[in-house]
Formats: C-alpha cells, sequence, structure tokens
C-alpha cells in the first residue's frame, strides 16, 4: 500500500508543481503589467489640439507671423500639417520661422505642429530684420494669452537673452541689427508630470522587487515542504 501511494502522489504532486507555478507566474505578470500600465497612462492624457500665432512687427511697419502648435495626426518629424516659409518679400522686411532638421525646404517652416503629447518640447524660432536704410530697430513678438493657456502645458516659455513667461505676458521686445539673424527658443514643460515621474518612479520599482522577492519565497517554500 505505501508503494502504491507514492507511485499515486507522484504525478499529483508534478501537477500541483505546474499549478503553483503557473498562478504565481500569471499573478506576477498581471502585477507588473498593472504597474506598467498605469505609470504610462499617467504619463500622457493630452486630447485637446492647440496653436500659437506669433506677431512680429516694427515700428517702420515691417511684419510677420509664425505658428505653432499640436495637433492629434501629427508628427515629431515631417507631416501635412508642417508648412515651408515662403520667399523673403522685398526690402525692408521682418522674416521669421522655425528652423528644423528636416530636409529643404521643411528646415524652415512657417507654422510648426507637434504630436500631442506631455512631453517638455523645444520650438526653435528665428528672426532676422532687413533693412537698407536704417541699422537698429526694436522688434515686438506678440500673442494671445488664451492660446497659451489652451495648451494644457504648465509653462511655455520664450527665451533669448531673457525668459519670458508667454502665459502671464503678452509681448516682448528686443533691439536687433540690420541682417543679423537671432535665434530664439519656445520651451514647454509640464511641472507636474516631471515631478509625478520622479515622485512614483522609486516606489513602483521598490514594489516590483519586493512582489518579485515573495513570488520567490514561496516558490522555494513550497518546494521545501514538497520534498519533506
Amino acid at each position: 500500500m505505501k508503494i502504491r501511494y507514492r507511485v499515486y502522489t507522484k504525478p499529483v504532486n508534478i501537477v500541483l508543481k505546474l499549478m503553483v507555478i503557473t498562478i504565481l507566474v500569471f499573478s506576477s505578470i498581471f502585477t507588473l503589467s498593472n504597474i506598467f500600465f498605469i505609470s504610462v497612462t499617467t504619463a500622457s492624457d493630452k486630447s485637446t489640439e492647440w496653436q500659437i500665432t506669433l506677431n512680429i512687427s516694427e515700428p517702420d511697419n515691417a511684419s510677420d507671423t509664425v505658428t505653432f502648435g499640436e495637433k492629434n495626426a501629427a508628427a515629431e518629424g515631417q507631416d501635412q500639417y508642417d508648412i515651408p516659409k515662403p520667399p523673403a518679400p522685398q526690402e525692408p522686411y521682418i522674416r521669421s520661422w522655425f528652423t528644423t532638421s528636416l530636409d529643404p525646404p521643411y528646415n524652415t517652416l512657417w507654422e510648426e505642429y507637434r504630436a500631442l503629447s506631455d512631453k517638455d518640447k523645444v520650438w526653435n524660432l528665428t528672426i532676422i530684420w532687413i533693412s537698407e536704410t536704417s541699422l537698429q530697430t526694436d522688434i515686438t513678438i506678440s500673442w494671445d494669452i488664451s492660446g497659451v493657456k489652451a495648451s494644457d502645458f504648465d509653462s511655455i516659455n520664450l527665451h533669448n537673452t531673457d525668459t519670458i513667461n508667454m502665459m502671464k505676458e503678452t509681448n516682448y521686445r528686443f533691439t536687433a541689427n540690420t541682417n543679423e539673424p537671432y535665434n530664439l527658443q519656445i520651451i514647454t514643460k509640464n511641472k507636474t508630470l516631471n515631478e509625478t515621474s520622479d515622485t512614483n518612479g522609486q516606489p513602483l520599482l521598490i514594489l516590483t522587487i519586493v512582489i518579485i522577492l515573495i513570488i520567490l519565497v514561496i516558490i522555494y517554500v513550497y518546494f521545501k515542504k514538497i520534498k519533506k
């Protein structure tokens, strides 16, 4: 009877082992996938398209515009929404564009749109003023704050020699020399997202390690009991 019992229990033990391992593996996969899903879904939840038009002018009535923003179907590279800058008009004039790494003519854009996301972004803006009668002028860049706030970013700043908060200011003025290009940057940031990712990253990693250790301990204890 003793021998029969051993013969009978051996396949049962094998089946139990497989069941325990299967349950533990699937539970760990489920737990880790949920953790990953939470971290990913909280990182990006934007659905509202937005755009900002910059009006660029100087006292002698030379002016220009450029537009940037985000659209649902836009790409980080070249897409249907990117519009190249037309050729320069007759002097005197202001010409402005977004400088990109795309192939010509998309390396100088009149309108540049990016894909909707909460990630920080940078638009590289170039402005040049051409005049044969004057050496210097004051260039004014203006925008509508309502368009800035529609972006859902925590901050949108215009960077030149100064940093201008586009959510609080409606314009920026600087002195320009004729025939000298000026390179500015528009930087969007999400402080809430950055703080969340910083504070949640370590707890999620620690929780993952703890879960894996618990699973390994359970497997070890179970196999020790089976051997006894």
